[in-house]
């Protein structure tokens, strides 16, 4: 059984930082594949692994993809620096160039469960069952006193100190498939399931709640859907801010629900994760 994770980041909205240290080298301990797609990815600054590859462990299971400025338009054919288009688009490239078993999607502020908790669930998990599994935040702030390259020990801690996260976050009166709760909680599914449903909406890159678009296409397609509290998952808390600094725009959240009550079927044809085009990676 091999296991992946699927991260992306906004290279225009990150520097080097620890948390994206303390993110992936969680990652590689519990995942046998991890894929970085480092998103429009500007000349003057570069991917942001190459600022800290260094610092990482080196396993060899880290697959690093780049999308720069001009390939993210010539992809979205809208504002590459979108959030939600980077993470719908994004996400589905990794999907469609990942060969694991058990595929998680989530986002770069992330420390993983432990690897032993994480096979544990798996070796109980329906493999025709999509699962969101919650995070639970802590304030880096916290991290930071205790030193970032103790994060394992920090986690331990957080193990037996944090509370659940509430679900569902409810997107209308009918809606009986958002269990996602924020970014960051894992989407976790069989590679057969992601196959089925063929990904992430495409064309869902202006309304945020993919993830729940993502679930009722697992619902369409006759998998189970289930919510999981129970294994230890942390985000690192922190203000959310647009490229500019400022906040991010409403355009981006302006029609959720349109979404959740009229999708029936995907509309991603069968080169969905753009399967045609030719994305080089390199092992680190």
């Amino acid at each position: 059984m091999k296991t992946a994770a699927l991260l992306y980041v906004r290279n225009d909205n990150y520097k080097e930082d620890e948390r994206v240290i303390v993110c992936l080298s969680s990652m590689l301990e519990t995942f046998d594949e991890v894929i970085l797609l480092d998103w429009n990815s500007p000349e003057d600054k570069g991917p942001l692994l190459w600022d800290i590859q260094n610092k990482l462990p080196k396993t060899g299971k880290l697959k690093h993809m780049v999308i720069p400025p001009d390939a993210a338009k010539m992809l979205t054919n809208h504002d590459p620096n979108a959030q939600a288009c980077t993470q719908v688009i994004s996400t589905n490239l990794m999907l469609r160039r990942c060969d694991a078993d058990w595929i998680v999607a989530t986002t770069i502020d992330i420390i993983a469960p432990n690897k032993d908790k994480f096979y544990e669930f798996l070796s109980k998990a329906n493999k025709d069952t999509f699962y969101t599994i919650s995070r639970r935040d802590f304030e880096i702030e916290e991290l930071e006193k205790h030193g970032f390259e103790n994060w394992k020990t920090y986690r331990d801690h957080l193990d037996e100190t944090s509370s659940e996260r509430r679900f569902p976050a409810m997107v209308t009166p009918n809606d009986r498939y958002s269990l996602i709760n924020c970014c960051g909680d894992f989407q976790l599914a069989h590679r057969d399931v992601w196959n089925t449903i063929k990904g992430f909406e495409e064309k869902m890159i202006y309304a945020c709640f993919q993830d729940t678009n993502i679930q009722k296409k697992a619902v369409l397609n006759g998998f189970g859907l289930k919510a999981v509290f129970d294994l230890p998952l942390y985000h690192m808390s922190h203000k959310g801010m647009s490229n500019d600094g400022s906040s991010p725009s409403k355009q981006y959240y302006n029609n959720a629900w349109e979404w959740v009550e009229w999708f029936e079927e995907t509309q991603n044809t069968d080169a969905w994760g753009f399967s045609d085009i030719e994305i080089e990676y390199e092992l680190i």
